[in-house]
């Protein structure tokens, strides 16, 4: 009887060890099977989201020559991306705003003007 008890514990545990293999050979399928879920590539900001804007010139004793894009003179949609992209940037005009590529500099001065987005080219810059 004991033969028969061990028996019957190792087919026990062989049937165990079929089972799980059995089970990891199908969460392996449906791994290979289910398409990855890739995330997007993040979206690139190119110095056309500033450059569609219209820009007037302006001169300072400080910054000498520089642009403004005004709110009232813009599309709305445009001229606040610009402008929530700077801000979100905390662009000032001592911490510019000008990813690798970009011509300019762009910056916001919040507290005095909520209506303007700043640019110089980027060669120009004194602060």
């Amino acid at each position: 009887m004991a033969n028969e008890d061990r028996s019957k514990r190792l087919f026990d545990a062989l049937r165990l060890y079929v089972d799980a293999q059995t089970n990891a050979i199908e969460v392996l399928k449906q791994a290979l099977t289910k398409p990855e879920k890739t995330q997007p590539p993040p979206k690139v900001l190119t110095e056309d989201a500033f450059s569609i804007l219209k820009w007037e010139a302006g001169k300072g004793s400080k910054l000498g020559d520089f642009e403004a894009a005004y709110k009232t003179q813009n599309m709305p949609a445009p001229w606040q991306h610009a402008y929530n992209t700077l801000k979100a940037n905390n662009a000032t005009i001592k911490n510019h705003f000008s990813p690798e590529g970009f011509t300019h500099y762009y910056w916001i001065y919040p507290e005095k003007y909520t209506d303007r987005v700043f640019r110089k080219k980027r060669d120009e810059v004194q602060t």
